[in-house]
């Protein structure tokens, strides 16, 4: 079974759309969500309405606890952002947010968008240090998470932790087996909002049969999604920096 691992898609619907496209054509039965649906663009509502059937486990990220709760934020702009969002979205997609869980299991994977230690604090996983402190806090042969906004891998075998070096190829491809003596930390990326200076939305594929992973990036018109992030009462330097994948918030 083939399946996609979606994280940071922030209503980004041209984004989102392309990267449905791209699973589907590869034959992904179903989508695993690492958080952060909401926020920074401008379809929040359509994009849960086009993820939603397609998910078989899904978790939390700091925006949809931002909705519970604003002092996730704490900052006027951020939270004027969120009081927009919850404008867009209907009853029940405002429930169904405020319910996800921090965490959750889809078979031998872990599914998370921030650090598993501390998940209120919405601390980043981006280097082998942080990452090494997550391996010895979990026993999940495969975790996958999000929050950075950058595609990466950290590997652990026989003790010793590295960060794996990530090359798309001209088809924007990346494909990596994982044998089953290592354990692996895994961020697709960032569907709706990339940081990483590559502005194509980013996004996995995974066979847990024959443990192979595919990190994705695909094309969309970034155009159009930048020009309704107004809409959330976000300058236009958010809209600046979606056009070239850096990042708006200088983390």
């Amino acid at each position: 079974m083939l399946v996609a691992v979606l994280s940071d898609i922030h209503a980004n619907l041209e984004a989102l759309q392309a990267v449905l496209d791209d699973m589907k054509s590869h034959g992904a039965e179903g989508i695993l969500g690492l958080g952060d649906y909401i926020g920074f663009n401008g379809n929040p509502s359509e994009c849960l309405a086009l993820v939603q059937p397609h998910l078989l486990a899904a978790v939390q990220g700091n925006h949809e606890a931002a909705l519970v709760d604003r002092a996730v934020f704490g900052v006027p702009m951020y939270m004027e952002m969120m009081d927009r969002t919850q404008d867009m979205l209907s009853p029940e997609q405002l429930r169904w947010l405020r319910r996800l869980p921090h965490h959750t299991a889809w078979q031998e994977c872990l599914l998370g968008h921030a650090t598993p230690e501390a998940p209120k604090r919405w601390g980043r996983i981006a280097n082998v240090n942080e990452a090494r402190k997550v391996f010895s806090s979990v026993k999940n042969r495969i975790s996958f998470y999000g929050h950075t906004h950058r595609a990466s891998i950290f590997r652990l075998y026989k003790g010793q932790v590295e960060k794996l070096e990530i090359n798309y190829d001209s088809r924007g491809d990346f494909t990596l087996h994982m044998p089953s003596s290592c354990r692996f930390l895994v961020n697709p990326g960032s569907v709706g909002q990339p940081r990483d200076l590559d502005w194509r939305a980013a996004y996995a594929l995974f066979c847990p049969e024959t443990s192979t992973l595919h990190l994705r990036r695909v094309q969309y018109d970034v155009q159009q999604a930048g020009d309704k992030i107004a809409r959330t009462g976000l300058p236009a330097s958010f809209a600046e920096a979606l056009k070239t994948g850096d990042t708006p918030t200088g983390d």
